[in-house]
């Protein structure tokens, strides 16, 4: 019997929103995910194909999220990456048994391994086995869009970068520092636990994997986003020229030193500067533009299927009850609503904008910073979400502006 979702029957809805079903166990790549796919479905999207014997509401929630994440890996490394020409394989298994005996760790919830990126759905803790995915689909984009022979600290640098990306429905909001992590690297700074640079550069992967640490993945983390963001943004040029030169099979050494001076000691010692003058919650900006981005993309499938809101109350109760309206072709889960609705009154004032054609959604902060999320349609389909952060005068005149994030949606 067919279950169904709005009025569809489950294939359907999975084909609509650009999931394909195949035959059970097509695409698999080597003997051993071939004899664990045996009893797993398999299904296409734009850019992996999926194996998995869960639910459906949870295939089209990983088909969403990992669209979005391609994307998001393609946007940031769009200066020195290519393109994904040959989907993905990507294994999301119920029983720890199929996960083992198709190459994963036990004890772990992911891995990438032989081109294939495989998880464990573990009920429950759903949030950190998506952090594992994000973390380890880098680690496949990398090796298959990007190429070269990266550096340890490098490619377990960005793919901690991108696992602590925030899925929005629509986009990623990447960058962000959890207060915890902060701590534990200023810890490091301050206790000088960090490993010197000319060491910590010239790590291979046997020296990683002989002691797994979480401080290596700290520092690691903690070098690339400093390489991104640090002393507002001056190193990205230079990052990317150094991927870039890693891409392209250059030795990695002598490119560091080329894009960031011969001076490794004093370059660390900048680095070291800019952690510690954090404090507390230094990206709560970009979390706060995740719940906005994420309540504008559910603003956006209503709107799109006619429903419309007198005012932001009537769109948060309506959300409470359950009753929005999705679009067909671009579900998003429930779950994802109610978990950025848990924050909405603490951050402030709310307001739906109806001054122009299409509403925005906008939020008023207690400190005068004002989020403004917008979207676009193209007939029903939405094309794009996006969030302008307006700064107070002045933070404004004491800081540079976040930035405003447009994006282009793909259809899915």
């Amino acid at each position: 019997m067919s279950r169904t979702f709005w009025g569809m029957r489950a294939r359907d809805a999975l084909i609509a929103a650009g999931v394909v079903l195949l035959a059970a166990g097509a695409g698999v790549a080597g003997l051993a995910e071939r004899k664990a796919a045996a009893n797993l479905q398999t299904y296409q999207t734009k850019y992996y194909v999926i194996h998995s014997d869960l639910d459906i509401d949870t295939v089209r929630e990983a088909a969403a999220r990992l669209t979005a994440m391609a994307e998001e890996y393609h946007r940031r490394t769009r200066g020195f990456s290519g393109t994904i020409r040959r989907r993905l394989p990507f294994y999301l298994f119920a029983n720890p048994e199929d996960y083992h005996a198709a190459g994963g760790v036990p004890g772990s919830t992911g891995i990438y391994k032989r081109r294939s990126l495989m998880a464990l759905a573990r009920p429950g803790r759903r949030g950190g086995v998506w952090h594992t995915i994000q973390h380890e689909g880098f680690h496949q984009f990398a090796r298959s869009v990007i190429g070269g022979k990266w550096p340890i600290w490098l490619n377990e640098g960005l793919s901690e970068y991108f696992a602590h990306g925030i899925w929005t429905g629509d986009n990623f909001v990447s960058g962000v520092i959890p207060p915890t992590r902060l701590r534990r690297v200023k810890a490091m700074i301050e206790g000088g636990t960090v490993r010197p640079f000319p060491e910590m550069l010239v790590m291979d992967q046997a020296d990683w994997n002989a002691a797994i640490d979480r401080r290596n993945y700290d520092q690691a983390w903690s070098m690339v986003h400093f390489l991104v963001h640090g002393d507002a943004g001056k190193y990205q040029k230079a990052f990317s020229q150094f991927v870039n030169d890693v891409a392209a099979h250059r030795p990695w050494k002598l490119a560091f030193t080329r894009r960031f001076g011969t001076d490794v000691v004093a370059f660390q010692n900048t680095y070291a500067r800019w952690w510690m003058s954090l404090e507390g919650n230094p990206t709560r900006e970009r979390y706060v533009q995740a719940v906005v981005e994420t309540l504008t993309s559910f603003l956006a499938r209503c709107f799109s299927q006619r429903q419309t809101f007198d005012t932001v109350e009537a769109f948060f109760k309506a959300a409470r009850d359950g009753q929005l309206k999705d679009h067909p072709d671009q579900w998003l889960p429930p779950k994802l609503l109610a978990d950025v609705l848990k924050p909405t009154a603490a951050l402030g004032r709310w307001s739906l904008d109806k001054d122009r054609p299409l509403p925005r959604v906008v939020l008023h902060a207690a400190d005068g910073t004002v989020f403004t999320g917008a979207f676009t349609l193209r007939r029903t389909e939405v094309t794009g979400v996006k969030v302008t952060i307006s700064l107070p005068p002045e933070a404004a005149a004491t800081r540079p502006a976040a930035a405003t994030r447009p994006r282009k949606q793909h259809r899915r």
